[in-house]
């Protein structure tokens, strides 16, 4: 008797747990945290509800592999469609050899959802995509920003995390990245405009493709997070309002005696200005934000090559331009000096404009994409 594939229902995550802890990472944030796994697998309006949008391979009742998908609606220029992103894509060592990991991986390529998305994969897994036709796309750009104030902390946090970076080479490495003109202040809400879904989310989706960022989905995506705590930055600009969306995280060193904080920084998800203007005005908020939570910076990882650009000239600086760039840490629970570069596969049933690290490319994607935002 073959494989059988289907998709989980509710009371089997226990086992969905135990085959994650074995096979795809060892206490894996899904495995230590129930509620984030229904959060993330069982989306009110985006999936059935007598089942997660996860897929399982079995093998005489007993799992032989698992593919995580997490439905979205997605935009192209204004028209909408339904998208898939897919996660924890891993077999069971005893069925590699066989096409458990095609069949598996056709419970989500189907043509309701254009495109599949798997966001964050394996740099060794590239050639399987690639095989499967696949595009492998351009590591998803990193910004990264420090406060004045905070360079000499910068400065400390990069010497912990690279020892060889000791004195001198550690402040350059921070000066490089340190805001060179220090904004207006400028006030803002915490709040998703009244008018985003009938304004500004549509002037914004007719020029761009990704995930619809309604406000159905901001409310999902960040208010309703089970672990985490976002923070929203609405700023008028005449009849519009930009927006944008962050949180605040510790820096934790690992020690022997357990983790020890070191610092703050700020983790940009969402950077949605109406227009330029209203770009440094969005940014001013920002800065201001985070100097009024302790944090010695911020980060952002985007593709879209318009927003880049305001950010660039707004302060921020991409590290892959840096010579240390990929050693600068973006794990900072606990902290390491590994890079934050994130590499992606998609799947398309149609012609679409590349998604790629270029200064015109219409695919505003960010970190809060998938399931990459998370804990560790």
């Amino acid at each position: 008797m073959g494989l059988e594939f289907r998709f989980a229902r509710p009371g089997e995550y226990p086992e969905i747990s135990r085959f994650l802890h074995e096979y795809w990472a060892a206490n894996h944030v899904y495995c230590r945290t129930p509620e984030l796994f229904e959060w993330t697998f069982r989306r009110p309006g985006q999936w059935a509800p007598d089942s997660y949008s996860f897929a399982v391979a079995e093998d005489k009742g007993e799992l032989a592999g698992i593919l995580g998908g997490i439905p979205f609606r997605f935009n192209q220029f204004g028209r909408c469609s339904q998208g898939m992103w897919i996660v924890n894509y891993v077999i069971r060592p005893d069925h590699r050899k066989g096409s458990a990991a095609l069949q598996l991986l056709s419970q989500f390529r189907k043509p309701e959802f254009n495109p599949v998305i798997a966001f964050g994969i394996n740099p060794a897994t590239s050639a399987i995509y690639r095989v499967l036709r696949g595009r492998v796309l351009d590591e998803i750009p990193r910004h990264l920003l420090i406060l004045p104030e905070a360079r000499e902390r910068a400065a400390r946090l990069f010497e912990t995390a690279n020892p060889q970076w000791a004195g001198d080479p550690a402040r350059e490495v921070a000066e490089a990245f340190t805001l060179a003109r220090e904004p207006e202040p400028c006030p803002a809400e915490e709040v998703i405009p009244r008018s985003w879904d009938t304004c500004e989310w549509p002037s914004f989706a007719a020029r761009t493709i990704g995930a619809v960022r309604d406000t159905a989905y901001l409310t999902w995506r960040y208010r309703q997070h089970p672990v985490f705590e976002y923070r929203f930055l609405a700023v008028r600009d005449g009849s519009m309002t930009g927006l944008a969306v962050w949180r605040l995280e510790t820096i934790r060193q690992q020690t022997a005696e357990g983790r020890v904080d070191l610092d703050r920084i700020g983790r940009l998800v969402e950077f949605l200005p109406v227009s330029p203007a209203n770009a440094e005005a969005l940014f001013s908020a920002f800065t201001g934000a985070l100097r009024n939570s302790g944090a010695m910076g911020a980060d952002f990882y985007g593709y879209h090559g318009e927003t880049r650009c305001w950010l660039r000239q707004l302060g921020f600086r991409e590290t892959a331009q840096h010579p240390q760039g990929r050693a600068i840490p973006s794990r900072f629970q606990p902290l390491d000096a590994k890079g934050g570069a994130i590499l992606s596969a998609m799947f398309v049933e149609s012609e679409l404009p590349p998604c790629a690290d270029s200064i015109d490319c219409p695919w505003y994607w960010t970190k809060s994409d998938s399931d990459q935002d998370r804990p560790n």
